[in-house]
């Protein structure tokens, strides 16, 4: 089997390519196809911490390939005992499952084969913790795939069935492996996930979610789901999911206004500007990136995505600061194109 590496990392949220608008509302035309003069050259960068991600990916992923589940297990098992997170905050346990997923452009076959690795992991670990969860979050990407992202008009009938099937299913490896020791924080997070496609009352969505943040209080994965379940375009009504965050910030033992900022910036992908069209405060995200800096100094992702959040937020002279601090470095999985990042350089140095 091909290795198939199929999500990128969740860095502050997700690790996913958003794409940027060409040009800021308030950044003159003339400064848009060239430097501000002055400012150092735009160099394409690689960030430390997220080759290390991709090195544990590879090395999960490879074990995953050959249906090493001993290993696999062996790895989970330390990861999760540890709660080790990498230098820009993001849970290792959740970078291990992440690894295992499949790609929704892969043709029908790979994912019969990546059903059959489950299948066959299940059978050799039948009362383990990680095979279910494992099994279970690939049951609910499998759903989502054959449902489609688009609206509901647009789900074909045998779309639904697939969708509510496989829903179905994965809600039986979660039921069966509740109550398996070691517990698993990624248990909660994949069960809000089932939750979003099955349309769970908001009652148990909420009683839900409480237990999972009386589990790992500082599991922010928790909070980018709830929010997401939030959505207008899912259960909540518009303002909903930023006033539900906000009674998160003085949670005993929880981030503080860093599940605050992480939640913006993983949400912000559904916005042209998030700080426009949604009730998002601008300060909090602020101040949750600022404490984010001095929780992982080295973290290159975090600083672009602060940058980049300024720019959407018109805070001109942040944005400035913080592009003095890059110095001209650019990750394409912050700014897309080398163009977009020139865009907002030259809107924060503009007169």
């Amino acid at each position: 089997m091909k290795l198939q590496i199929l999500r990128l990392p969740f860095i502050i949220v997700a690790f996913c390519l958003t794409t940027l608008a060409a040009c800021h509302r308030n950044q003159p035309e003339a400064a848009a196809g060239r430097d501000v003069a002055g400012l150092p050259a735009i160099k394409e960068t690689k960030d430390k911490i997220t080759t290390d991600i991709w090195e544990f990916r590879l090395k999960t992923r490879s074990l995953y390939n050959a249906s090493k589940f001993d290993e696999l297990e062996a790895l989970a098992a330390q990861i999760r005992a540890d709660r080790t997170r990498f230098g820009n905050g993001s849970w290792k346990i959740s970078q291990f499952y992440e690894s295992l997923a499949c790609r929704s452009d892969e043709p029908e076959s790979m994912w019969l084969l990546h059903e059959r690795i489950h299948e066959n992991w299940d059978a050799a670990k039948p009362r383990s913790i990680t095979a279910s969860v494992a099994h279970a979050d690939f049951l609910t990407d499998y759903a989502w795939h054959a449902r489609g992202g688009g609206y509901s008009n647009t789900v074909t009938k045998e779309g639904w069935r697939l969708f509510g099937g496989r829903l179905a299913k994965a809600r039986e490896f979660l039921e069966k492996s509740m109550n398996f020791e070691p517990k698993c924080p990624v248990w909660w997070r994949v069960c809000m996930t089932l939750a979003e496609g099955q349309g769970w009352s908001r009652d148990d969505f909420e009683k839900l979610f409480q237990n999972a943040k009386a589990f790992e209080s500082q599991f922010w994965g928790y909070d980018v789901a709830k929010a997401e379940y939030l959505l207008p375009r899912w259960h909540g009504q518009p303002g909903e999911w930023e006033y539900t965050l906000t009674l998160e910030i003085d949670r005993p033992k929880g981030l503080g206004l860093e599940t605050y900022a992480r939640v913006v910036y993983a949400l912000n992908t559904y916005y042209k500007n998030i700080f426009r069209e949604t009730h998002a405060s601008w300060p909090q995200a602020r101040d949750g990136f600022a404490l984010m800096r001095q929780r992982y100094p080295d973290s290159l992702e975090i600083l672009s995505g602060y940058c980049r959040l300024a720019c959407l937020a018109d805070d001109r002279v942040l944005a400035r600061k913080l592009f003095d601090e890059l110095g001209g470095r650019m990750l394409t999985n912050i700014w897309g194109a080398p163009k977009n990042f020139r865009n907002y350089r030259n809107w924060a140095y503009s007169p």
